[in-house]
């Protein structure tokens, strides 16, 4: 659990106005990277590389562990990944076929092809489900020892993002048919319905279910709550980003909810207090060279043990530590 932010009204403008460089850095891949996952503690990543395959990191002290692939004779580029909430499981994804790794020994535990294109994915803690976002405006619950769905959820179009609380009693899935839904996962009832403008692209749950996130592109970014489905704040991102079509591409909880970590296509990582209802900080994740015309994405970000300390993963192949 995060120890509360002690700033005072007078000092939060000032350090929201910061953008200091990173703390630390870790280059996990030479060129591009396209998919990445952070542990829940910001421990150790996943990284799909374009060019260099599928790696397991330990961060600190900095090691790469594994080798991951989908295929013995050929590197396949990894569209997806996840790290359970234990951190004890992994699972990566290309176009169809989804591989479940076990984080301590670096083997695989199984293997399976799914019949449609896999777009967003989460990790049950354990490693014993996932929750699948599909081309065909399916999101499945899918039993990743045995093979086979147990739960399917139902949307209009593609799924393009998803999420579970810890104890997977809830989902909630985003879809280009602008709509997001939250599940009840045991029943399969659907329990709450935001409708926006344009496609969901990013959703997330608070540990406990307790909070969501929803984001949809040229439209708002809203956080609400599960049980009545009220909206509780709408991040300021400001009009001009948000008719840009810069949303969020990644988003997370603290473990206790109280906080949320973002990171924008922009290379911008915002820590925001919820009760508060404020940004308390902001970085800007460096460009690599001078000619490089704006800075790459942020795939994912993390909390970590040390509350003054937080981590992003960003295009370009390095993985940052952030404090303030």
């Amino acid at each position: 659990m995060m120890k509360p932010l002690l700033l005072t009204a007078a000092l939060l403008p000032f350090l929201s106005a910061c953008s200091p460089a990173p703390e630390a850095e870790l280059k996990v891949a030479n060129r591009s990277v396209q998919s990445a996952s952070l542990a829940r503690d910001g421990s150790h990543a996943v990284i799909g590389s374009t060019y260099q395959g599928g790696s397991y990191w330990q961060i600190t002290p900095a090691e790469r562990l594994y080798d991951w692939n989908h295929s013995s004779d050929t590197t396949r580029l990894l569209l997806h990944s996840a790290i359970s909430s234990d951190g004890g499981w992994a699972i990566t994804v290309d176009h169809q076929t989804l591989v479940l790794w076990n984080t301590a020994t670096g083997e695989s535990v199984a293997y399976w092809r799914i019949s449609s294109e896999i777009r967003a994915m989460a990790l049950g803690r354990f490693g014993n489900v996932a929750l699948l976002g599909l081309d065909d405006g399916r999101a499945v619950l899918y039993d990743v020892r045995r093979g086979g769905t147990f739960g399917t959820f139902q949307h209009d179009a593609p799924v393009n993002a998803v999420a579970l609380n810890d104890d997977l009693s809830l989902a909630l899935t985003g879809s280009s048919d602008n709509a997001a839904h939250l599940w009840d996962t045991q029943s399969g009832k659907q329990l709450q319905q935001r409708n926006y403008s344009d496609p969901v692209q990013q959703v997330a749950l608070s540990p406990d279910g307790k909070r969501a996130l929803v984001g949809a592109r040229y439209d708002s970014i809203e956080l609400f709550d599960t049980a009545t489905g009220e909206l509780s704040w709408q991040l300021p991102l400001g009009h001009e980003r948000i008719i840009r079509g810069i949303s969020l591409s990644t988003a997370r909880f603290s473990n206790d909810g109280a906080y949320l970590l973002t990171g924008r296509p922009d290379g911008r990582v915002q820590l925001w207090d919820i009760e508060q209802q404020q940004e308390l900080y902001h970085w800007q994740l460096p460009k690599l060279s001078a000619w490089q015309p704006s800075p790459t994405s942020v795939l994912d970000v993390s909390f970590t043990d040390d509350t003054e300390r937080y981590r992003a993963v960003s295009g370009n192949g390095y993985i940052y530590t952030l404090s303030y």
